[in-house]
């Protein structure tokens, strides 16, 4: 009785450490793994089964249902320009060009925004995302997106933020080539500054 006492304390100790471990490396991880773009970060294949187990661990952690190489590339930011912590008590404007790997466009590409716990802000305009077929651009080829907790008529595209909480941005860019993950630290990539509200 004493013997298996002993291995189910031996085992709960082993389990607690794994776990702590898990904990401690997800966001340790991202830092080292992941390819940085000014403010976006990126993992060229994360839902590549053959990836390590902890970029499959961050994956279920962040991504569900991750595509892998050459289907998509994911990028996120959670800071803007200045290198500062995205807050829905602040407003920002997104701003860039359609994505584009050298002459290349991407078969498609979304935007959309996630609070802290990485699900869908509700939002009573059912205004989700925005993606390269239903975004507005302007006559020069840029589009803009307001991002704050309250609709705006300051520019023709608008995502909801959550109210006084942190939150990220992801870009998902879908068969953008070959060339274009070579790139990946060089992509033109929208901006995204605090603006006045």
């Amino acid at each position: 009785m004493i013997l298996i006492r002993k291995y189910i304390i031996y085992i709960l100790i082993i389990i607690a450490i794994a776990a702590i471990f898990t904990y401690v490396s997800i966001p340790i991880y991202k830092n080292i793994t992941f390819t940085k773009n000014d403010i976006w970060t990126v993992s060229a294949s994360p839902g590549d089964p053959k990836r390590s187990i902890y970029t499959r661990a961050y994956v279920s952690v962040n991504g569900l249902l991750a595509l892998s190489k050459p289907e998509s590339a994911y990028f996120s930011a959670d800071r803007d320009i200045e290198d500062i912590t995205l807050n829905g008590s602040t407003c920002y404007l997104m701003s860039g060009h359609d994505i584009q790997s050298a002459s290349v466009s991407p078969r498609w590409w979304s935007i959309t925004v996630y609070g802290k716990d990485g699900y869908l802000i509700e939002s009573t305009e059912k205004q989700y995302s925005y993606n390269s077929e239903n975004i507005i651009y302007d006559p020069s080829g840029k589009f803009e997106i307001y991002l704050n907790n309250m609709p705006s008529s300051k520019v023709a595209n608008w995502l909801k933020t959550p109210i006084e909480e942190v939150f990220s941005v992801v870009l998902r860019v879908y068969q953008p080539g070959e060339e274009f993950f070579s790139n990946l630290k060089r992509v033109d990539l929208p901006i995204i500054e605090k603006v006045e509200c």
